[in-house]
């Protein structure tokens, strides 16, 4: 992560106003309002004065490397805790009084496993689109739902396109 070099010799609250701005939470009148500058001193440092510029890069550049290193060092940690995790759902699958507990950790480890099936589950996307899959039961309601409203050219068109897929 490179570091850009801290530029100085800004007013206290314009150090400040820098550091608000850099983290975007609030408005440019907020901030004037906060650090305790007019507007229209607070409009004309930001726009002529490259030594607040500089520091507004400063702030944000550092605080993308704090959420950097934070992101960092949780995901350590959740590598670091992901064996024990493990092994209390193992010994919830092995040793469980009750079967829903030990089903549900079975679930739990086919889920995360390499032979678990593709979340998307029912989708597959092609160069025409998402097909999605859905049951027989559910495509019988469908077309009599259309019949109803006496839509025959959308049920010309599934009534193709399932014949297509069987």
């Amino acid at each position: 992560m490179k570091k850009l070099g801290k530029p100085s010799k800004l007013s206290h609250k314009l150090e400040h106003a820098a550091l608000l701005e850099a983290r975007g939470e609030l408005s440019f009148i907020d901030i004037a309002n906060t650090v305790n500058l007019t507007p229209a001193y607070y409009s004309q440092k930001r726009k002529n004065s490259e030594m607040y510029k500089l520091r507004v890069q400063y702030h944000r550049k550092e605080l993308e490397n704090r959420h950097y290193d934070a992101s960092a060092l949780l995901q350590k940690r959740f590598d670091e805790e992901a064996p024990k995790a493990f092994e209390t759902i193992a010994q919830l699958h092995k040793g469980a009084d009750r079967d829903t507990t030990r089903l549900g950790a079975a679930k739990e480890i086919l889920d995360r496993s390499s032979i678990a099936p593709a979340k998307d589950r029912g989708r597959e996307s092609g160069e025409g689109g998402i097909t999605i899959q859905i049951g027989v039961k559910k495509v019988e309601n469908i077309m009599a739902a259309l019949a109803d409203v006496g839509d025959t050219e959308t049920i010309d068109l599934l009534e193709g396109e399932y014949e297509e897929s069987t």
